[in-house]
């Protein structure tokens, strides 16, 4: 590992100090009032799907709320995820620029991940939709950890992350626009948000929409760019209308568009370029709900939602072959290899309509709860040339599109699930659950069941403990199988007899507050552990159909342990002052050790570093000033290189500390008076990165790791009448 003498010193000391504070919390207030006190009994429901106080609650989650958003500067989800405690989100491809959330050191396939209780992100809106999603309309992050597929189906084995819009209760207007130089690029977001509130009960509404354009970033000064160029726009609308006094009607719909082009050479077509990966993509979601309540011991909640994602694509090129102009250029040469290169072109589609039922009756001390969910899923995937005409698998003109596509498929999965919240007394809170799915692609039914206890030993003291399990069935969507099948025939098909993967959580821990802090002190200790068996497999080797397609099979291998400590804190000492900080500790390897690289083999995850951290301070003064400084570590970790066939045992480890200032001014008296704020700082101001970055046209770019941009300098303001 190089070693950083520059600064070496400084960070070694906050990490001392880091790991000594012990400390972490999502969420900050705007006024005097006791935080802790705050967030202990605000309302959530992710991890029962009834509402319950975090107090109350036997399993941990944490909430990031909105006032970090825009503090921090997060204009979409995935910057927003940046300071939640025990998870990392990072890009892991040079050239398309996916972003992923990872959770107890596990990919993005292994969580679930929500918008207001439905799973609209399907295979392909998974892929890139955590940046297709505005922070503007956003009222608050709900994040559970650990195995939920009791009551949440297929993909919940990390945990499951839930956006919670917000349900305006005042008429207004939002704008906000932020200007930020990323390494001497810029990058502009501008977002508006228009709000209607008729009563309580009545009515309500929110239409909401933004703009961004970043232009493409050069880290290593290669001619391929590393952070690629964006364009993108969104538009939603949500209404609650209650047409009865106990009923309630909740209808939401959002269309996003998005352009990103990344490689060399913009001003040639893709396919006349070494290396291009160039997407457009097309996502309409939204769906109508109705909630009622029946009696004050009973009421019920249906719905539908549908999500909808076209993608146009292109990922390819000459390769090393030389440009014209350019030194070594032979045109016969890169003329053959733009014909080949003209083939590489693609059209994705994925559809996902989801129904869900939930019912709850509450009993003397028992809460029940019960529902069956729907979820149907179709994919459709084709190659086509840049003439956008479909190719058969040979590379011919197909006669009509989906002669031969890659994928044509439909799957479904019908979810019953039954929980019962006993609450004997007001110490002790007992959950126990139980759900049964019935996937296509599996040959019999999975059974999920869950079990969690929560007391109150003390008025400062809360314990839990919970036993949980989770699932995935058999992936729909793949990107790096997509990617390989654009210029390699062979598909991947699931074998016969394939099992859902399986997991089994364990978690313990406890919640302090002491007395003697007055409520200002808070500290959570958690212990988990997550065991995973029948993981997802593709071997090598190649199959040859009665048609002569060429296909590998997906299939069941070993299993895996992910185990770990997350230790937290936070304190107010001053009425403006609080700090809050977190270490989190996670060793995840698998049971037999699987090659990372031809003939290497290893047990430890590739990218999942041991050791992350979280720092915190807040200044918060609505007279004065508001300032934030924050930092965040990510230990050293292991890195594969396939292109150059290396493995970095122990990369460097990344302090990223981002630093800001947001001053208000008031327009006028009152607390709904209108206001201005104006924002300024740095992010990853000592400029943290990967060093040794593949470059040119061969490069591997899966062989990315660390913090997703580079020290970058912004400016925002924001209005509100």
């Amino acid at each position: 590992m190089r070693s950083r003498p520059n600064s070496l010193f400084c960070r070694s000391h906050l990490l001392v100090f880091l790991l000594g504070a012990c400390v972490s919390s999502p969420a900050f207030a705007n006024d005097g009032d006791a935080i802790l006190t705050l967030d202990a009994y605000q309302v959530v429901s992710t991890a029962t799907r009834t509402e319950r106080s975090l107090l109350d609650l036997p399993v941990k989650m944490e909430v990031l709320g909105a006032d970090l958003f825009f503090t921090f500067n997060a204009g979409d989800i995935a910057t927003a995820l940046d300071y939640l405690p025990g998870a990392r989100v990072e890009a892991n491809c040079q050239n398309c620029g996916t972003t992923e959330v990872k959770l107890l050191g596990l990919g993005a396939g292994y969580n679930r991940l929500l918008f207001d209780g439905q799973p609209l992100f399907s295979g392909l809106a998974a892929v890139y939709g955590l940046e297709h999603i505005s922070t503007s309309f956003i009222e608050r992050i709900e994040v559970v950890k650990g195995g939920a597929s009791s009551l949440y189906g297929a993909g919940a084995v990390a945990g499951v992350i839930n956006l919670i819009p917000q349900e305006p209760f005042v008429n207004g207007v939002d704008i906000s626009a932020t200007f930020e130089q990323v390494d001497g690029a810029s990058s502009m977001l501008v977002a508006g948000k228009k709000d209607w509130f008729a009563g309580f009960r009545q009515h309500a509404g929110t239409v909401y929409g933004d703009v961004r354009k970043s232009d493409a970033v050069d880290l290593n000064g290669d001619g391929f760019t590393d952070i690629t160029e964006k364009d993108y726009y969104s538009v939603g609308t949500h209404f609650w209308v209650y047409p009865t006094s106990t009923g309630r009607i909740r209808v939401n719909y959002a269309y996003t568009w998005e352009e990103r082009r990344s490689g060399d050479r913009f001003d040639l077509a893709p396919h006349e370029t070494q290396i291009t990966e160039a997407l457009e993509h097309r996502w309409h979601r939204g769906g109508v709900f109705w909630d009622q309540e029946l009696s004050e011991h009973f009421r019920y909640k249906v719905g539908a939602s549908l999500s909808d994602v076209e993608r146009d694509s292109y990922y390819g090129g000459v390769g090393s072959v030389a440009l014209p102009g350019s030194a070594g250029y032979d045109e016969q040469e890169y003329l053959a290899a733009v014909e080949q290169a003209k083939m590489l072109y693609g059209m994705t589609r994925s559809e996902r309509l989801y129904l869900d039922s939930l019912g709850t009756l509450q009993l003397p001390r028992h809460t029940l709860s019960f529902g069956v969910q729907y979820q149907r899923d179709a994919v459709f995937d084709e190659k086509r040339n840049h003439l956008g005409q479909p190719l058969r698998s040979d590379g011919t003109v197909a006669a009509f599109s989906g002669e031969d596509a890659i994928a044509d498929d439909v799957f479904d999965n019908l979810g019953v699930f039954l929980q019962d919240e006993w609450d004997p007394s007001a110490d002790w809170t007992l959950i126990l659950g139980l759900r049964s799915d019935k996937h296509s692609q599996l040959a019999d039914w999975v059974w999920s069941p869950r079990a969690a206890v929560r007391l109150t030993a003390t008025e400062a003291l809360t314990l839990r403990a919970s036993v949980s399990t989770g699932f995935r069935a058999p992936e729909i969507f793949d990107e790096d199988f997509h990617i390989e099948i654009l210029e390699d025939p062979t598909r991947v098909r699931n074998g016969a007899g394939l099992k859902e993967e399986r997991s089994v959580s364990y978690a313990t821990g406890f919640v302090w507050t002491p007395a003697f802090a007055e409520n200002q002190l808070q500290v959570d200790l958690e212990l988990y552990r997550t065991e995973i068996s029948d993981v997802f497999h593709v071997p090598d080797l190649v199959f040859i159909d009665a048609d002569g397609l060429a296909f590998k099979e997906r299939v069941n291998a070993g299993g895996a342990v992910v185990q770990g400590t997350e230790l937290n804190m936070r304190y107010r000492f001053l009425p403006h002052f609080s700090v809050e900080a977190g270490v989190a500790l996670n060793d995840a390897r698998f049971e037999e050790p699987a090659e990372i690289l031809d003939g290497v083999f290893e047990r430890r995850f590739t990218e999942a570093p041991r050791w992350t951290g979280r720092l915190q301070f807040s200044y918060l003064n609505e007279a004065l000033l508001d300032v934030f400084l924050g930092v965040r570590y990510t230990g050293s970790m292991i890195a594969v290189n396939e292109t150059e066939a290396w493995v970095n045992q122990a990369t460097d480890p990344f302090w990223v500390m981002d630093l800001s200032f947001t001053k208000h001014i008031a327009l006028g008296e009152g607390e709904r008076a209108a206001h201005i704020d104006l924002g300024f700082g740095v992010r990853n101001l000592w400029d943290e990165r990967q060093k040794d970055l593949s470059s040119g046209a061969e490069r591997d770019a899966g062989y990315f790791y660390g913090p997703r941009s580079p020290r970058s300098f912004f400016v925002s303001v924001r209005t509100h009448f």
